[in-house]
């Protein structure tokens, strides 16, 4: 049954916004964009009373940081939200149909105003209805995050020096490509309710240093996502990937050499799923010695200067997967001899915790726990030495894919070392050569299984950019069961795919076409499918199909 207007909208009207325009920003931009040309008034929200005698509607942006109640919501009511959390809803503001935008935070004002302008507006002719609303959304799962590398994130496809795979790479493309890309990442992440990215290759002279890094900073910020600096802790450039700079690891190693780790066998690394990856010894694969007070101390100052020069979001934490010290000092510590040290890491990071804390800031620490162990937890020991209010994030492979549906459990997960745990696939990347292949399904179900056993939330790899439709789908899969697993399959490809492909039925079969096997007839036949539903299409459905048709033909033309 429809609900009730509130109010209608024609071309000519004119909304109202009351809101603090420094903190909410991007709202602003989104309700400018979304309300088709029509008149929007920003104002402070006291006011609005005499702006509101002749606007059609007005929408009221709120959060608890203003610290007093709205007229349509307590303080105390916004308070409870999380900072993604949102709550739209309609009533009467100075004799006029109002709207209350809210969250428990930027994010969630953001997603207030994006659940009213994608799901809510209903089109009358060239007017729009505004039914009355009573919307409270919160996510099951808190963390819904992005993993990159910055030399493989492609989402500006206008320019040359891009990558697909690698994770010690120089930056390849102009300086100004750095922004390009994150910018739009960003825009996709914020448009899906998506929390934080991470970025590998955060600082680097060649792409802007430190003035790009802030002013990356300042956008995700204003769109309500985090921005998470990877962080090689001994290992992966330090601080500073790469450049001139005094916190860039291969500057420091220079001036101290006798702090280098010594790595007893060339850098490297393997997974199941890849052929094992051997590194060129670079400055890439420099590496210090995590034994020696000298390069802790180091850290420490490094990690207070990023958090007091960048408006982060959080950080990720690693300690390098491509080698560890096999100094005296070291054997003598521990006998591990592999890729990564858990020991290492319950060595040095309670003091770069504490470092990263000390300015009282909110930030998500993220501590990569390293892949397919999370379910040995006799492995998982030296982790309990490390601060429980950080976020331990637990790889995953494919092939270890069946087994953790088998053995993740909410009784294993509860004998875990820490309460905050994720998940972060290689499954959709190229490390599991899926970097451009459909598997929303299993992020889907990845969602559902993590918030049944009771896990926070999970990362996966986030550098193709939703201009490829079958990327698109796995983030939009990703992003839709993290906030709600209770989310069937069919809604799904009905209400989020359907919109975006010309219906349920037109998105179960391009689903279907999607996925055919690598046979010539078969893919002839599904590239001409493909070309007669994107002639019943228009608009950006139709580019959709268009995409389908030329990957089809790309499939085709490598068997030749």
């Amino acid at each position: 049954m429809e609900s009730a207007l509130l109010a209608t909208l024609p071309p000519h009207a004119r909304i109202v916004v009351g809101a603090n325009a420094q903190r909410h920003p991007h709202a602003i931009r989104q309700l400018r964009r979304g309300l088709g040309g029509r008149q929007v008034d920003v104002l402070e929200p006291t006011a609005l009373e005499p702006a509101a005698a002749d606007a059609h509607l007005l929408l009221l942006l709120a959060d608890p940081s203003s610290q007093r109640s709205t007229p349509l919501a307590t303080v105390e009511e916004l308070a409870a939200l999380p900072e993604d959390g949102l709550l739209v809803r309609s009533g009467s503001l100075h004799g006029r149909p109002a709207l209350l935008l809210a969250g428990g935070g930027v994010p969630g004002v953001i997603h207030a105003t994006n659940e009213l302008l994608d799901r809510r507006l209903l089109a009358r002719g060239e007017a729009l209805a505004v039914p009355t609303l009573e919307v409270r959304q919160v996510p099951a799962l808190p963390y819904r995050l992005f993993w990159t590398w910055d030399h493989s994130t492609n989402w500006y496809l206008e320019q040359v020096g891009r990558q697909e795979i690698g994770a010690l790479n120089a930056y390849a493309k102009p300086p100004g490509g750095f922004l390009e890309d994150y910018r739009r990442l960003v825009d996709f992440m914020s448009r899906h309710r998506l929390g934080g990215v991470t970025i590998y290759g955060f600082l680097r002279d060649n792409h802007g240093g430190v003035e790009a890094a802030q002013s990356l900073c300042r956008y995700a910020r204003e769109c309500g996502v985090r921005i998470l600096p990877g962080v090689g802790i001994n290992a992966y450039g330090g601080i500073y990937w790469e450049g001139d700079h005094r916190y860039n690891l291969t500057t420091w190693l220079r001036q101290h050499p006798e702090l280098r780790a010594v790595l007893a066998s060339k850098p490297a690394f393997h997974i199941p799923d890849f052929p094992e990856l051997w590194f060129p010894e670079s400055q890439y694969t420099d590496a210090a010695c995590p034994s020696k007070p000298e390069n802790v101390r180091y850290h420490e100052e490094a990690i207070a200067w990023l958090v007091e020069t960048f408006e982060i979001g959080g950080i990720n934490f690693e300690t390098g997967d491509y080698g560890v010290c096999a100094c005296p000092d070291c054997a003598a510590r521990r006998r591990e001899d592999g890729t990564w040290s858990l020991r290492d890491m319950a060595l040095l990071y309670p003091r770069l915790f504490a470092a990263a804390r000390q300015g009282g800031r909110d930030l998500w620490l993220v501590s990569e726990a390293y892949w397919d162990n999370i379910l040995d937890l006799e492995a998982l020991a030296p982790l309990r030495e490390l601060p429980d209010d950080a976020i331990y994030q637990f790889c995953l492979n494919r092939y270890y894919w069946p087994r953790l549906r088998q053995g993740l459990t909410r009784a294993h997960v509860a004998q875990l070392p820490h309460s905050k745990n994720v998940l972060r696939t290689h499954m959709g990347s190229q490390w599991n050569h899926e970097r451009y292949e459909l598997v929303a399904s299993r992020f889907a179900e990845m969602m559902q299984l993590v918030a049944r056993a009771g896990m926070q939330g999970a990362t996966i790899w986030g550098e193709v950019g939703a201009f490829s439709t079958a990327n698109e789908i796995n983030y939009l899969a990703f992003a839709r069961f993290g906030w709600d697993p209770g989310l069937t399959w069919e809604r799904f490809v009905a209400e989020d795919l359907g919109p975006l492909l010309g219906g349920a039925e037109a998105a179960e079969r391009y689903l279907a076409l999607l996925v055919v096997p690598s046979e010539p007839e078969v893919l002839r036949q599904a590239a001409g499918e493909a070309r007669e539903h994107a002639a019943a299409q228009a608009g950006e459905p139709y580019r959709r199909w268009v995409w389908l048709q030329n990957r089809l033909h790309q499939k085709l033309a490598m068997l030749a």
